[in-house]
């Protein structure tokens, strides 16, 4: 199924979307070990177990990024309760599965919370918005909240058809990439720390890359 990572992904660089799918994991990065973090913490734990859940959860693990992440992570203050966390969201039609990392209920209404590191200025970046079209196609949401975990940031994001268009629009280019189709290079800022850096430079595009 397309995995909400990888739309994530192909925002940020649509080979970084390729490399995730058929290059297996990747390094072990901040977000991981925010995630593991703020999982852990919703559900009563402390900062070692969540550090043993992502040493058993990621064979790339390095306890020195999970350091870093601890140190700047904010404990999460959320005024709504928390119906579910760690849950999976999956739409068959779509073949689409949407890991999100609560469910919470605020005033009646059931909202699910993905989490980032740092907010914008204002808003909230793009790929958090497509967490949120995501969530509203599998799960039916009007709604989502994004927790900034370096901020402690709660922003939320009107699931509209606009970004619900957007997303689809996406899932159909990821499940290209999926049958082998290798998009265009895309430079950014993102290359100097790509683990995929390297492959990604030797590779050379064709025809078809342009469209994607």
């Amino acid at each position: 199924m397309i995995k909400l990572s990888h739309l994530t992904s192909y925002v940020t660089c649509p080979r970084l979307c390729y490399f995730r799918i058929h290059a297996g994991e990747e390094s072990f990065t901040e977000f991981n070990a925010a995630r593991e973090i703020y999982l852990s913490l919703r559900q009563g734990f402390d900062l070692e177990w969540a550090k043993m859940r992502a040493r058993a959860l990621h064979e790339a693990f390095d306890e020195s990024i999970f350091d870093s992440a601890a140190g700047k992570f904010v404990y999460p203050r959320i005024n709504c309760k928390s119906v579910e966390v760690d849950a999976v969201l999956k739409s068959e039609k779509l073949d689409l599965l949407v890991s999100v990392e609560e469910i919470v209920e605020c005033n009646g209404e059931r909202i699910p919370l993905f989490l980032s590191l740092t907010p914008p200025e204002k808003g909230v970046w793009m790929k958090d918005m497509i967490k949120a079209g995501a969530a509203a196609l599998a799960g039916n949401y009007s709604n989502a909240l994004i927790y900034y975990a370096y901020t402690g940031d709660i922003r939320i994001v009107e699931a509209t058809f606009n970004l619900k268009r957007r997303v689809i629009k996406l899932i159909e280019r990821v499940k290209l990439v999926k049958r082998g189709f290798l998009p265009e290079r895309r430079e950014s800022g993102y290359c100097d720390y790509c683990s995929f850096r390297e492959e990604c430079e030797s590779r050379a595009e064709t025809f078809a890359s342009k469209f994607l």
